[in-house]
């Protein structure tokens, strides 16, 4: 069963050494098992047998398709975020700190991300376990912002040692992993807001469908003050 059409069948070709699927190729969701409180243990799959952004519960024959992400949960019930080296090479591996914003008049979600080894890579806490471990805020990596119930990308955020890394890339798909775990509507786009960073990041973006063309040059987002 699916929540979008369309079907299409065949592995991606590929363009370059790792194996990622060319740019453009369909990427669609295939929710593997349901988890508590509405959420999903999903991973993302790179391939034209489903519609872009399709929710798959049965996805048929998908061996050997190349998976961009994973997300379920850890031993300890912490949701967990694997994304695929491969998508993302020379990003560091990060832990995520959730901050959402349920009763704003837009719903946003905020994944803050930080390398420091007090937490294993991919596990999502809330702020009240961030400031109970040895970590500061000036320690992130980077962050990513959108609003919830749109999917539209409102900020991502690099700290400048970490700049062409492919650090907005591993947060992108972090977001989206995060997004599609909490069963959340749509499949995370982006606007025509960036900024001049968020603007060369998109250029190199594997589904430029989901980007609207720029109308609207924006601020650099700034770290999160909390902490400093």
């Amino acid at each position: 069963m699916t929540e979008s059409s369309g079907h299409h069948s065949g592995a991606a070709s590929t363009d370059d050494a790792a194996g990622v699927p060319r740019s453009g190729t369909h990427a669609w969701y295939h929710r593997q098992a349901p988890l508590p409180g509405r959420r999903w243990r999903v991973r993302c799959v790179f391939s034209d047998d489903h519609a872009d952004g399709a929710k798959v519960t049965d996805p048929g024959e998908a061996a050997g398709r190349f998976e961009i992400w994973r997300a379920d949960l850890d031993e300890q019930r912490r949701p967990r975020i694997w994304v695929n080296p491969a998508a993302a090479p020379d990003s560091p591996r990060m832990w995520f700190v959730a901050l959402p914003e349920p009763h704003a008049a837009r719903p946003a979600m905020t994944l803050v991300g930080y390398e420091h080894a007090v937490l294993p890579a991919g596990v999502v806490v809330p702020d009240a376990t961030f400031f109970s471990l040895p970590t500061r805020n000036r320690d992130q990596v980077g962050a990513i912002r959108w609003w919830r119930d749109e999917a539209v990308v409102d900020q991502v955020y690099v700290g400048e040692q970490w700049r062409r890394r492919h650090v907005a890339t591993a947060l992108i798909y972090a977001a989206s992993a995060y997004h599609q775990f909490n069963g959340w509507p749509d499949r995370l786009h982006s606007d025509g807001r960036r900024t001049s960073l968020g603007e060369n990041l998109v250029a190199g973006l594997r589904h430029p469908s989901r980007i609207a063309t720029l109308d609207r040059l924006m601020p650099a987002m700034d770290p999160d003050p909390r902490n400093e």
